[in-house]
């Protein structure tokens, strides 16, 4: 019995790879998605107006909601605000839904942890350092840009 280095035999394509769970195609670049909060493309940038600006921009209006109110200046009725409005969950954020993976800023990937009112909550790994010992950061993202990155 011979041992070969090599199988010559009909070559087998290689097994395409199985999607990661959680992650779905990205509303392409230019185009309004169907989302729980009202849409706006303007000026090659992707996010939800608020109120005050819905009524001077062309949007698409939410599923669920109408555009934000404008938040107060008090502190005491700012979070009223916060807390009855702008964090109230929604099923997603300008077609980000818990779990998808997103680019923001500064090319660094991140999940998407929760959506609300105001935006999206995502986490992002850090950097190992010996000074720190978070190894992740959240944030919220609002909008995106021309090139596909989240941001505030």
């Amino acid at each position: 019995m011979q041992t070969a280095l090599f199988d010559l035999s009909a070559p087998q394509a290689p097994a395409a790879p199985a999607p990661r769970p959680g992650r779905r195609a990205p509303v392409l670049l230019g185009e309004v998605p169907a989302s729980s909060v009202p849409a706006a493309y303007d000026r090659e940038h992707l996010y939800s107006p608020k109120e005050g600006t819905a009524e001077l921009v062309d949007h698409r209006p939410g599923d669920a909601f109408a555009p934000l109110p404008t938040a107060p200046r008090e502190p005491k009725a700012w979070g009223t605000w916060w807390r009855s409005e702008a964090s109230v969950p929604t099923p997603d954020f300008l077609g980000l839904i818990p779990g998808d993976g997103i680019t923001v800023v500064g090319a660094t990937t991140a999940t998407v942890v929760s959506t609300c009112r105001f935006g999206a909550v995502v986490q992002y790994e850090l950097p190992a350092s010996p000074w720190a010992t978070e190894t992740h950061a959240s944030m919220y993202v609002t909008r995106r840009n021309q090139y596909g990155h989240w941001y505030r």
